[in-house]
């Protein structure tokens, strides 16, 4: 900026210096500044002082000696003199606030606002704009500091000393803190939008760093290595702590070494930081937290935020806990929060380490969901059976969360099916000897045969001390019978029309204690129901067997139904009966046709598939040892026993994790969607925030331009308030000044008349919605108005110019306060988070 006696020259003539023959003295003093010779002119400036006291000019000179001079006491003793004789001045209030500043006194803030709310010299006034945002910044508070921004503008207009009207190019310095803003806020988004304005061709030490951090963020280490040794270099604030995390989390020898060979340059490699950097880099994570820490212990400068930001950098949670045990206090909250959910997780207790975790925002959100993830993959471990309850619970809360009782229901039922035995489903096209299978399975006539409302019907065949069988009729009680008379029943049902849904049948089998068994309708049965029903044993059962009819196996119609299933992931064991219809070279040819339309369907069978005979392997059973030789049922047996009985653990588990994942899947949709639905309206808030705090600048900025417009528009409402006041009569009369009920009437309709038109008019200027609060603020400026003028006369003749201007400044502060509010919640974001979580740990391990 110029000198302030340069641009005071413009406003303040010399007729005093003149007259008291000091003209000579403030030329000479000019020529000094101009020379450089600060101390010379600042002696010339207090001899004209001494002669004319508080001269502007004189003052100016003093002021900018003493800046020169590096006097920062004397340069605010002198601006703060001259802030009383220019208050309008904002070039004067911003060098008090840098003066102050620089003395590291608190009042520097107030001279800053006071240079952003002078109307002279709008430059000087973005120039205190940006030095409170950078204020706020280095005390760590991005949020307040982006608000001084808003008031710059989008499009600034900067006037010049000739009182021209010059168009501001695209605010470089605006842009750059914008970044920051962004950076410090977590939002890398709106970082990358605003850095392009960043110019590289001509980028200071600041504009490194902000690069450098963005390069960071997006994994570009070469640039952001190069960007942060430039940073360094310029001694940009904070390059030094974001270089030592690049070096820190760097794996490129040759970055590495480009950087050593600066460091070392610059005699840094003793300190701590930079040792510790170079070790992390290196793969010595030990060595970098025993450097930092004996830092810490000797009190080294920087060591304990050192260890603090390579801990953060590298998510390295020993040196987290190394700078706990040392300087506890050093620990934000959000860290120490982290710290807390990390030590309850390697405790043993997850459920209280995530419902901790859950609790950190800000930069240490990213490394907090990377714990809690790794919380949630150890509960669905490689081999072996997952954490049921710690699982079960995290997903029956999100869905209570997400109001989607049918999946707390399957949740629940997966919490019950898990202390049941495996579940086997018998599946395979009407007539495939389904039933008599499971009656050779079983050694006992067990389920129905031969009867077609019988086999096209679920039966549910599970472990009971005593035999019987119940019916689940649709719409009428259940009926309970014994084996012997299940097939009458049936029959019975079948013939009054009742509808038959379930059966379950109960017998004192061994086998059936770790075995239940599903015996399904057929898939081509002629009722659509039956299909249906036989559908859905897949989604029940943790393993298939699928039985084929040799006469003709593998038909268009189970082909096509194997592949619909082949999605589900439930294990199909193929098994072809009815083999002693065939010779021993058909039985051959089918096999092969069986095995390579298999192959076709992409499916495959659990076990290499089997021929054998249901009806001999049940007459054998019964106790016909030759029909037994003949079936080929030993095959089957071992089979059954081997891969099924013996491994019902393990595929139980298989089949629970299957359902839990479709449950995962289907609640990682939904919060998805709820959470882009929070998205969505947080940015709706977000942009009219904005709009909102544009249009408050652009009011504050251009109120002094909009009274006469607005003033005009005004004229109708003050008739009707000059009507309002006839029947007063003459209210320039004395006596009419002390009559209290006088005085309330005339404010009463004063603000009544002008506040809806006033809002109006300003609310058009601003071109927002007028918020709620904004005619509240109107109505109180013009109360205060009207309070200040003295007599009622007044309230109707006087111009309203300085009436309007306040009532601008209220509504541009009401906009203000109305962006403030804040940004809805987004309660589905962390639901969103820890689904997807559950989702990718049982994706992975099933």
């Amino acid at each position: 900026m110029a000198r302030l006696v340069e641009s005071l020259s413009n406003f303040f003539g010399r007729v005093e210096i003149l007259a008291r023959g000091l003209e000579n003295e403030r030329r000479a003093a000019e020529h000094a500044l101009a020379r450089d010779r600060p101390l010379e002119a600042r002696d010339l400036a207090r001899t004209i002082l001494a002669s004319v006291p508080g001269s502007p000019l004189g003052l100016a000179l003093w002021a900018d000696a003493a800046e020169d001079a590096g006097l920062d006491h004397e340069a605010a003793e002198a601006l703060d003199e001259l802030a009383t004789l220019v208050p309008w001045r904002a070039d004067v209030w911003l060098r008090l606030g840098q003066a102050r500043a620089r003395m590291g006194d608190v009042r520097a803030a107030e001279a800053l606002e006071r240079a952003a709310d002078a109307p002279e010299v709008r430059e000087a006034a973005r120039l205190a704009l940006l030095d409170l945002c950078d204020r706020d910044l280095w005390a760590g508070d991005p949020a307040r500091a982006g608000r001084w921004l808003d008031r710059i503008g989008a499009s600034l207009v900067v006037v010049a000393t000739s009182g021209n009207e010059l168009p501001a190019a695209p605010d470089r310095e605006v842009a750059l803190r914008r970044a920051e803003c962004a950076l410090a806020l977590g939002d890398m988004a709106a970082a990358e939008r605003y850095a392009p304005a960043v110019d590289p061709e001509r980028i200071d030490g600041r504009g490194a760093l902000v690069r450098a951090r963005l390069a960071f963020a997006q994994g570009q280490w070469s640039p952001a290595l190069d960007l942060g040794l430039r940073a360094c270099i310029l001694d940009a604030p904070g390059s030094a702590e974001l270089l030592s995390a690049l070096i820190a989390g760097c794996r490129d020898a040759l970055l590495v070494d480009r950087a050593r060979r600066v460091v070392t340059a610059a005699g840094l490699m003793e300190e701590p930081a930079w040792a510790a950097a170079f070790a992390f880099a290196e793969g010595r994570r030990a060595d970098a937290r025993a450097a930092l820490s004996r830092g810490l212990s000797a009190g080294h400068a920087g060591a304990a935020a050192a260890l603090l930001r390579l801990a953060t950098e590298t998510r390295d949670l020993d040196a987290l806990h190394a700078l706990a045990a040392r300087d506890p206090g050093r620990l934000p909250e959000d860290l120490r929060t982290l710290r807390e959910g990390a030590v309850l997780a390697a405790e043993g207790r997850p459920r209280a380490a995530l419902a901790k975790l859950e609790r950190v925002s800000g930069e240490a959100a990213a490394w907090s969901a990377e714990i809690a993830s790794g919380i949630i993959r150890s509960w669905v471990p490689d081999e072996g059976i997952a954490a049921w309850p710690d699982l079960l619970d995290e997903l029956g809360r999100s869905a209570r969360a997400l109001e989607r009782l049918d999946v707390v229901t399957g949740v629940e039922a997966i919490a019950v099916e898990r202390a049941r035995p495996l579940r086997v489903a018998v599946v395979g096209e009407f007539n495939a000897g389904k039933s008599t299978f499971l009656n050779a399975l079983l050694g006992e006539d067990v389920a129905p045969t031969g009867v077609l409302p019988t086999t096209a019907t679920m039966h549910w065949v599970a472990w009971a001390p005593d035999p019987f069988a119940r019916i689940v009729v649709r719409g009428a009680p259940d009926r309970v019978v014994p084996h012997v008379g299940l097939k009458a029943a049936l029959k019975s049902l079948a013939a009054s029309g009742e509808r038959v849904e379930r059966v379950f049948i109960y017998a004192p089998i061994e086998r059936l204690k770790r075995v239940e068994i599903l015996d399904t309708p057929g898939f081509n049965a002629p009722d659509p129901d039956h299909i249906a029903a036989a559908r859905q044993a897949f989604d029940e059962a943790h393993v298939a067997v699928w039985l084929l009819d040799a006469s003709g196996p593998m038909k268009e119609s189970e082909r096509r139904v194997l592949s619909e299933i082949k999605g589900l992931g439930v294990p199909v064991q193929i098994l072809v009966n009815k083999a002693d219809r065939l010779a021993p070279d058909e039985l051959a040819r089918v096999l092969v046709h069986v095995q390579t339309s298999l192959e076709e369907t992409g499916i495959g069978s659990y076990a290499p598939p089997l021929a054998f005979s249901a009806r001999l392997s049940l007459k054998g059973k019964l106790g016909d040892g030759d029909a037994l030789e003949a079936s080929g049922w030993a095959g089957v047996e071992a089979l059954f026993a081997e891969r099924i009985v013996d491994r019902s653990a393990e595929l139980r588990e298989r089949a629970l994790r299957r359902r839990a994942l479709r449950f995962a899947r289907e609640l990682a949709s939904v919060a998805s969607t709820r959470a882009a639905e929070d998205r969505a309206k947080i940015e709706e808030a977000r942009a009219t925030n904005e709009a909102l705090l544009a249009s408050a600048a652009k009011l504050r900025h251009e109120r002094r331009n909009l009274v006469a417009s607005i003033e005009k528009a005004l004229e109708p409402a003050r008739r009707m308030l000059a009507a309002d006041l006839r029947p007063l009569g003459d209210l320039t009369d004395e006596r009419k000044r002390t009559d209290p009920g006088l005085e309330a009437y005339v404010e009463e309709r004063f603000v009544s008349r002008l506040t809806e038109p006033l809002v109006q008019e300003i609310a058009q200027h601003a071109g927002v919605a007028t918020p709620p609060a904004a005619a509240a603020s109107v109505r109180a400026a013009l109360m205060g108005a009207v309070a200040a003028l003295e007599t009622p006369a007044e309230r109707v003749d006087r111009p309203l110019g300085r009436v309007i201007e306040a009532a601008i400044v209220a509504f541009a502060a009401a906009l203000v306060a109305a962006a403030e509010v804040g940004l809805p919640a987004a309660p589905f974001a962390l639901l969103e988070q820890r689904a997807a979580m559950v989702e990718r740990a049982l994706s992975a391990k099933t």
